[in-house]
């Protein structure tokens, strides 16, 4: 019989630590099923590390990476800085183009991770698309077990940013979700959904496209907010 899983359970996954990641990822990617089914048990039959300490972690070593693709002179911070120079931006205190672009990427990147962090604990497990039985906490379970193969595919691919022009990076930033929506479905049709193909097939492209539609909103809100922050700080005008 499964435990029913609370909001305890849901604080230990965050705050305790332990040194089986790695064979959790590669669950994930080989098994997600047995993954999944673990996070029925409170401790999660005492052999993986839990889901949204495996995506923390995840971000966390993007954010010692993220030097690579957020670098000065990297194609990202050059498409910040070519966006404040078509706005015709000017700082009040003369500061340049090129420092406000840096600046704007750095503050962007490094509030991110904290924007999506909440948007997945608090809204992400709002959708029932798991099916009956599971709790708020077990959906939460779910949804970042279902999100860390793609997450530690973006970290191979991030680096990659460095070593294309910043004309392109709408197009990667596309593909990249793209890519992340593949991954997150398959590993949900493959985690043990309930009912006919069909209906798995329907809820796993219904929680990849989620997580999807809540990396946009994160994406925009933060770069909106580091924008508005930078021209704020900075007593920036647009001519």
């Amino acid at each position: 019989m499964t435990d029913k899983i609370g909001m305890d359970d849901l604080a230990g996954d965050v705050f305790s630590l332990n040194i089986r990641g790695l064979k959790s990822i590669s669950t994930l990617w080989s098994s997600p099923k047995t993954y999944f089914e673990a996070a029925r048990d409170h401790d999660w039959q005492g052999h993986f590390t839990p889901s949204v300490r495996l995506w923390l972690s995840i971000v966390a070593l993007a954010s010692l990476l993220q030097f690579i693709w957020v670098g000065s002179g990297s194609p990202l911070v050059e498409a910040y800085i070519q966006g404040f120079r078509d706005a015709g931006a000017v700082s009040a205190g003369g500061t340049s183009v090129e420092e406000l672009g840096e600046i704007a990427a750095v503050w962007i990147f490094g509030i991110f991770p904290i924007v999506q962090l909440l948007i997945f604990l608090f809204l992400l497990p709002l959708i029932p698309l798991w099916g009956k039985g599971t709790t708020f906490s077990l959906r939460v379970r779910y949804g970042f077990a279902m999100m860390v193969p793609s997450a530690s595919v973006m970290i191979l691919i991030m680096p990659a940013t460095a070593l294309l022009p910043s004309s392109v990076m709408t197009s990667f930033g596309f593909a990249i979700g793209i890519l992340a929506f593949l991954i997150d479905a398959q590993t949900s049709f493959r985690a043990g959904l309930h009912g006919s193909a069909l209906r798995r097939v329907l809820r796993a492209i219904g929680l990849a496209g989620l997580v999807l539609f809540l990396n946009i909103v994160a994406h925009i809100s933060t770069q909106i907010a580091g924008i508005v922050f930078v021209s704020i700080r900075y007593g920036v005008t647009t001519g």
